[in-house]
């Protein structure tokens, strides 16, 4: 089988950048109309999941893909990662900013402690929050990044519905889990 140039432009692409990219910048890449470009796409994301290896390439939200490590296999591969993945604490305050933005960071203090000033800095200097300030404290919401990295809209609304589906989902699976270990 003859092996399409731009489908591998296309994987060496979406490999080097490393984030999600548009389609119209893939496009331009290969040279070729939207249309075929997301072909060549949807084809390159099936051979991933035919060889069901470590990586998948996805589509997100707004036409724009990424190719990534499969979710399953992050913890197994963690403490590999640069810069280390979040601590379990960490990523509660960072779902309670999800779940309740745009917050103050003063109101998340006297929630959930003090501890989560330390939180709070790791996920800006992770870029996954934005902190605005807004008189002594500082207004908190999610990035385009944190959305891209976990897989959700970037529309708010949808992001909260999103992130309560897959919060309900990983409760039923722990709950059926832990029901069959009884």
């Amino acid at each position: 089988m003859p092996v399409d140039e731009d489908l591998v432009k296309l994987e060496a692409a979406l490999y080097v950048v490393g984030r999600p990219i548009s389609i119209e910048e893939l496009a331009g890449i290969i040279d070729k109309a939207e249309s075929t470009t997301r072909r060549l796409l949807e084809e390159l994301g099936h051979h991933y999941n035919k060889r069901k290896g470590a990586l998948e390439v996805v589509e997100l939200p707004r036409e724009r893909y990424v190719m990534q490590l499969k979710p399953e296999l992050t913890p197994k591969v963690a403490k590999l990662i640069p810069g280390g993945l979040l601590s379990f604490a960490t990523l509660q305050t960072l779902v309670y900013v999800a779940l309740k933005q745009p917050i103050l960071q003063s109101d998340i203090v006297a929630d959930r402690g003090t501890h989560c000033y330390d939180h709070i800095k790791e996920l800006v200097e992770k870029k996954f929050v934005e902190a605005i300030p807004e008189g002594r404290t500082k207004l908190l919401k999610t990035t385009g990044l944190f959305a891209d990295y976990f897989g959700l809209d970037h529309d708010r609304v949808k992001l909260k519905a999103q992130l309560r589906f897959k919060m309900k989902k990983i409760l039923e699976e722990q709950q059926e889990l832990e029901s069959k270990t009884s």
